[in-house]
């Protein structure tokens, strides 16, 4: 930490001005997902996940409800018109990435992509519930551009390619849509761009289509664990935090390549964990018989580079503080702060000085919580879920994450006192539920 505190207090204060001036590039929404069969799994319980990419860069988690079925999503802070990824009480699970090439030219009505979610998770118990909102919508209305992928509490896993009036369902369980029990989507539908459910990269190099890169390296990370097949452990780690160049190249340094040093400038902003990536989650299911309320989302608030994972469950009875603000949930508030201290070349680049610090402090408590959980998971899948037992393990995971993340802002303040920049923005304070010694 002292070395990085040196290395920071010498870098030229004009540098840092610009880049907290420039905090997030306006851009288009743009994520890359994944459905993953039990399957392919080291446990046979199917896996989601989403790194979302907007300029909605304040998010929070919150309870979705009103509707037939209790959930829990990764929001915009302070609004719950829409959802981005959650999970509700029967194990049902939700993503989207946005795929554009299926708009149509006539004017459409009805709820939007993340509306969609927020109705889906409402009244959706498994993959068949969702295939047929999505036939009745077709008639009644939606202006939905997306690739949705969920997963279910009896194993199903699917992913469909949504215009305003039609879709295209594909089975990630079917060998024949999905050979390696996977099935990425990125900012294009295949359906669109006339390619096959899981094209290979000879195919995309055929055309012109974009987060092409994205959707590569994606599938070139799925591909690459161990015989055991992928974990919750790989997808958070590995994937969510990838830092890859366009020909699949992980950067030196990263978690993908530990060997030497990080280059000082990252370009990130077509890797998957990109300049615009504001949250992330990786949603464990559970086998045909389970508990569906086992069925977990570890959330990461703020850009993972810079974030922490923490487990949430639709049975708890609250959300842990750090994770929740109608401006901005602290967690990542402090998320954004420390990426925004790292942001160069307009928002394009990042700064890698803060990151191993970063990594080496905030990734060994990440490793304990994700200990923790397994362990009580792996009761729970014996015994029951145990709602008060969620909401123990969920709220401790929340207090560890914060205490981690505050302490490393703190440190990042100090080592920057001598340099005249602009005050870092400010996060909601923290009220309740939070013991930090």
């Amino acid at each position: 930490m002292r070395a990085r505190q040196k290395q920071l207090t010498i870098r030229a204060g004009v540098i840092l001005w610009a880049t907290l001036l420039v905090f997030l590039p306006s851009v288009v929404t743009a994520c890359t997902t994944a459905v993953i069969s039990g399957r392919a799994t080291v446990d046979g319980r199917p896996i989601l996940w989403k790194n979302r990419d907007t300029s909605s860069r304040r998010n929070e988690v919150a309870f979705i409800e009103g509707g037939e079925l209790r959930a829990i999503a990764v929001v915009n802070a302070g609004s719950r018109s829409s959802a981005w990824m959650g999970v509700n009480e029967a194990g049902f699970c939700i993503e989207n990435s946005v795929s554009r090439d299926l708009k149509i030219e006539e004017k459409t009505s009805g709820p939007g992509n993340g509306g969609f979610m927020k109705l889906a998770l409402q009244t959706c118990r498994t993959v068949e519930e969702f295939r047929l909102l999505l036939e009745k919508t077709n008639t009644s209305g939606r202006s939905t551009v997306s690739n949705y992928g969920v997963i279910d509490a009896h194993g199903g896993a699917a992913l469909f390619e949504t215009g305003p009036k039609s879709f295209k369902m594909f089975d990630a369980n079917d060998p024949d849509i999905a050979p390696d029990g996977f099935l990425v989507r990125s900012n294009f539908a295949t359906t669109a761009q006339g390619v096959s459910p899981q094209p290979t990269l000879e195919e995309l190099s055929e055309k012109t289509i974009v987060s092409a890169d994205r959707f590569s390296q994606a599938c070139t990370l799925l591909s690459s664990p161990d015989e055991a097949g992928i974990s919750i452990e790989y997808m958070i780690r590995n994937v969510c935090r990838d830092l890859s160049d366009t020909p699949g190249v992980p950067v030196c340094g990263s978690v993908n390549d530990p060997s030497g040093k990080l280059p000082e400038i990252i370009n990130a902003d077509s890797m998957i964990s990109r300049t615009t990536t504001v949250s992330a989650a990786v949603f464990h299911g559970v086998k045909a018989g389970e508990d569906p309320l086992m069925t977990t989302m570890w959330a990461f608030l703020g850009d993972p580079k810079f974030s922490i994972a923490v487990p949430c469950w639709t049975s708890m009875s609250d959300i842990a503080s750090p994770l929740v603000g109608e401006s901005e949930a602290p967690i990542g508030a402090i998320a954004n702060t420390m990426r925004g201290w790292s942001f160069v070349d307009g928002g394009n680049g990042v700064d890698s000085t803060v990151l191993t610090g970063i990594w080496s402090d905030v990734w060994k408590v990440e490793d304990q919580i994700l200990s923790a959980t397994a362990k009580a998971r792996s009761k729970w899948e014996s015994k029951g879920g145990n709602p008060r037992d969620m909401n123990a393990v969920h709220m401790e995971s929340a207090r560890r994450s914060y205490h981690a993340m505050l302490t490393e802002l703190r440190q990042l303040k100090n080592a920057a006192l001598t340099i005249k920049t602009p005050a870092p923005p400010k996060f909601e304070p923290v009220t309740k539920t939070i013991l930090v010694p």
